[in-house]
């Protein structure tokens, strides 16, 4: 045995070198990881050079890939050019044999003019593609011709029909298909001149900011909540929804309400407010998704009295229900407008609006007092704050609100004279719709029907006869 570090010839079992004094089992371990460090350096490096070897095979793949790639997009587009210009095509299946510069890019196929093709010995391996302009030529001069034929008989047959010279049954089934004929000309023209008009229209609704355009065919629409509101059809009431003008609820109740109600079971000290439908005499409440619900008993709600501007002092009062008035004060607790009607006041009591001295609760003599136009006051001020502008106002919405104006528009109908036999001019008064906000600026011009309140930017709208939603910009 001999020591594994000075090998030195040394005893079997002893454990260190007589000589170096080596531990023997040490020195056998060390050179055994030694052994065991080169062989996995060895596999490391052996597996490094499989990976750059498979690395370059991939670069290789890729690069002959794209190659191919390269050469089927010059043959398509030599074909593409040969078909364009009327030539022959010739593709060879094997690249040609001839010595090239190292900087020749020429492809593996070429185009050469039909006088240059070689004999059929030559092109073996050869497809051929041949395009002839003259075939166009030939198809075209074709159609011309029956075009011509056809045009000569027709002409033909209906000069002969004009001059009545075909026989009768052959005059009438001319006569019928002359009467088709305007038919169909005279749909398509209807057809044209609709899409002429659905696409002035779709312009001039895209202008309008129109969500969803007028279509919806409804007697009426009312404001129910700020998610949906009642859409009456034939007398019925159905739920429609405020954004999307999507019916959830077909028009199948009598009235549809948000109101107070109690169930059956129940006193009207447990009263709850929310959407009720009534069918026949009955009323019943409706779930989140609108369906219908157990039967309950309603109450309405009171009336609310109305406020009026007396414009000779100024001042803003309040008339109740049972007809007792009242000055409004400035109260800064309270915030937002309220609607008010413009009146020339007269108190049961005689006392005019232009008094020196008004009481401070009366009543009105409506038969004596002028009612006009109506406009907005300030409930923290009690002062006017939009003028009484409109013939019809509605309460703010989200910090909006629905107006009203009479339009007047001159006309002479044949049906009026006067005494002296004159055609007369009368006036014809239509009411429009528009939306304001707080400050009294028109944001949607009254030129439509009718509007509903304004819920999330948008309000139902009427224009010619249907509805649809407008969006406020």
């Amino acid at each position: 045995m001999k020591c594994p570090k000075c090998n030195e010839e040394i005893i079997d079992g002893i454990k260190f070198c007589t000589k170096c004094g080596a531990n023997i089992e040490e020195e056998k371990k060390r050179i055994a990881d030694e052994e065991a460090k080169k062989q996995e350096e060895a596999e490391k490096k052996r597996k490094a050079a499989e990976d750059k070897k498979r690395l370059e095979e991939i670069r290789k793949q890729e690069q002959l890939k794209k190659e191919q790639e390269i050469k089927e997009a010059e043959k398509q587009a030599a074909i593409r050019q040969a078909k364009e210009e009327g030539i022959e095509l010739e593709i060879i299946d094997e690249a040609p044999k001839i010595e090239k510069d190292s900087t020749d890019n020429t492809s593996d196929f070429k185009i050469k003019k039909q006088e240059d093709v070689k004999s059929k010995s030559e092109k073996k391996k050869k497809q051929k593609v041949k395009i002839k302009k003259n075939i166009f030529q030939r198809i075209l001069n074709k159609i011309i011709f029956m075009i011509i034929v056809a045009a000569l008989i027709i002409g033909g047959v209906y000069y002969c029909y004009t001059q009545e010279m075909l026989p009768e049954f052959a005059q009438k089934e001319v006569e019928e298909f002359e009467s088709k004929l305007k038919n169909v000309i005279q749909l398509y023209k209807e057809v044209k001149d609709e899409e002429k008009d659905s696409s002035e229209q779709s312009k001039v609704n895209k202008e309008e900011n129109w969500s969803v355009d007028p279509t919806i065919e409804a007697t009426d629409i009312k404001d129910l909540t700020k998610e949906v509101s009642v859409i009456i059809k034939n007398d019925k009431a159905g739920i429609i929804e405020n954004n999307t003008g999507k019916i959830v609820v077909e028009p199948t109740y009598t009235q549809i309400l948000y109101t107070e109600y109690y169930d059956l079971d129940k006193s009207e000290n447990e009263k709850q407010t929310g959407i009720v439908v009534q069918e026949d005499d009955k009323f019943f409440k409706v779930d989140k998704e609108y369906q219908k619900q157990e039967e309950v008993r309603t109450i309405a709600k009171k009336d609310e009295g109305t406020y009026f501007y007396e414009h000779h002092r100024d001042n803003i009062y309040y008339n109740s229900a049972d007809q007792k008035c009242t000055k409004i004060k400035e109260d800064s607790t309270k915030t937002g407008l309220k609607v008010c009607t413009d009146i020339e006041l007269v108190t049961t009591d005689g006392i005019a609006a232009t008094s020196i001295n008004m009481p401070e609760n009366f009543s009105i003599d409506f038969s004596k007092s002028k009612i006009t136009t109506k406009g907005y006051f300030d409930l923290a001020t009690g002062k006017l704050k939009i003028n009484c502008d409109y013939d019809e106002a509605y309460e703010f919405s989200e910090g909006y609100a629905v107006i009203e104006k009479e339009i007047k528009s001159q006309y002479s109908t044949s049906e009026v004279y006067d005494t002296e036999g004159n055609e007369i001019s009368t006036l014809s008064k239509q009411t429009l719709s528009g939306i304001i906000d707080e400050n009294g600026k028109e944001v949607v011009e009254a030129k439509y029907e009718e509007i509903r309140s304004v819920h999330n930017r948008k309000a139902f709208a009427m224009k010619n006869g249907k509805w649809g939603i407008l969006e406020i910009k």
